[in-house]
């Protein structure tokens, strides 16, 4: 066996016919050598090669005969004759071990034509770097999107570093962000990389951005615009080679308006706009999303139940049906199919009453939907907090923020 058969290599012409592929490769694809000579290279891509030849490296998913999907990356190199004209390209396929797309992703278990369009364009995004921006609803999948994202990009071979923009105050942003040297504060006993070190090569996502104050808005764009930062408590400075995705469930344009953003950050952070609708705009989704959860607990449910769970509205989303399943699925514990009596029950807070108004005002006003939630369970916070599907500590925070009073 030669060099070219011991890699995973590829020479095609410039229409991209195959003329030769390594003897290691057709068997990880289970052809026969005859089967592909002269083939497009198309025939076993889960996307047209063509649309990425001005890029050195980028993912692929290569399908086999049996239909078998193995997830890697390409890297091209054009071939020239001897009067400089290009003649082909030369292709290498690196397969990838990393993380898989596993139940995280059920979320975008989808028949929806609208939400099918956004995984495309998200896969389209992937292979570039460009920074992108994810809204949507409290519960729609916002992060889980932008793992995916970067499951999907040359990135995914190094880190996918998260930061709750929400959590961080001020005070804290320079440390939790670029880190600090040793002495750089009292308590400070070491040195520590920040966020933006952890994911040099790979990507940094800001969820809850809307959140960020002013203040730390203006250092973040210092960073965006130049990818350098320095450590707190020293003058060198550091570059990080990161690939931004931000997430927030607010209008930005709104908070421009507000003066509570900054619009020279927002057009640097929103170059691609992703906005995930909500689930009770992809009601034929459910039964997807329902199945795939409870197949993971061995369980199923009857059509009788799956009607009643259609036909809520969902206001935390994909959170918050998860969320339903997994209690139904521990007080149903010795039952394999659930059924209508399995969702009402003084464990499982379900009832016709329990929802929350679904006037078009109500619907679309997180502040109205507050209101109506802390009427509906009499000011109980924890009972406000799970009907909205949202976490008691988020919803308190969102009280605050809009100066509700309980």
């Amino acid at each position: 066996m030669n060099y070219i058969d011991e890699l995973y290599l590829i020479i095609t012409d410039e229409n991209l016919k195959i003329k030769r592929i390594s003897e290691s490769l057709v068997e990880l694809l289970g052809y026969e050598h005859f089967d592909l000579i002269d083939e497009n290279l198309n025939k076993f891509t889960d996307r047209n090669i063509k649309e990425f030849l001005d890029q050195k490296e980028f993912v692929i998913f290569l399908k086999s005969k049996r239909g078998i999907q193995f997830k890697g990356y390409f890297k091209t190199t054009v071939l020239y004759d001897y009067f400089n004209n290009p003649k082909g390209y030369l292709f290498q396929f690196l397969e990838s071990k990393d993380e898989k797309m596993d139940e995280d992703f059920i979320v975008f278990n989808t028949q929806n034509v609208k939400m099918k369009k956004i995984l495309e364009r998200a896969s389209l995004v992937a292979q570039s770097d460009v920074s992108v921006l994810i809204s949507g609803e409290t519960g729609t999948g916002k992060s889980k999107l932008a793992k995916w994202i970067h499951l999907n990009s040359i990135r995914s071979r190094n880190n996918f570093v998260s930061v709750n923009c929400s959590a961080i105050p001020d005070t804290l942003f320079e440390s939790e962000f670029f880190g600090y040297e040793k002495g750089a504060f009292t308590g400070a006993v070491g040195s520590k990389p920040g966020k933006v070190e952890l994911a040099d090569g790979g990507t940094l996502f800001l969820d809850e951005i809307g959140d960020l104050s002013l203040t730390s808005q203006a250092k973040l764009l210092v960073f965006v615009d130049t990818k350098e930062f320095e450590r707190l408590g020293s003058s060198k400075p550091r570059k990080s080679d990161v690939r931004i995705i931000s997430a927030t469930n607010k209008d930005l344009v709104k908070e421009i308006q507000n003066k509570n953003f900054r619009s020279d950050l927002f057009y640097r952070l929103c170059v691609v706009r992703i906005e995930i609708p909500p689930l009770r705009e992809r009601k034929e989704d459910i039964p997807l999303i329902v199945n795939s959860i409870l197949a993971k607990k061995n369980k199923r449910i009857s059509q009788r139940a799956m009607n009643v769970i259609v036909s809520k509205d969902w206001y935390g989303n994909v959170r918050e049906l998860r969320a339903f399943l997994e209690a139904v699925s521990i007080f149903t514990a010795n039952k394999e199919i659930i059924d209508v009596e399995d969702l009402n029950s003084e464990f499982v807070y379900f009832s016709e009453e329990g929802n929350i108004e679904i006037s078009e005002e109500v619907l679309f006003n997180e502040e109205k939907r507050i209101v109506e939630a802390l009427k509906k369970s009499k000011g109980n916070k924890s009972k406000a907090a799970k009907l909205l599907g949202i976490s008691p500590a988020t919803l308190w925070r969102k009280i605050k923020q809009y100066k509700i009073e309980v």
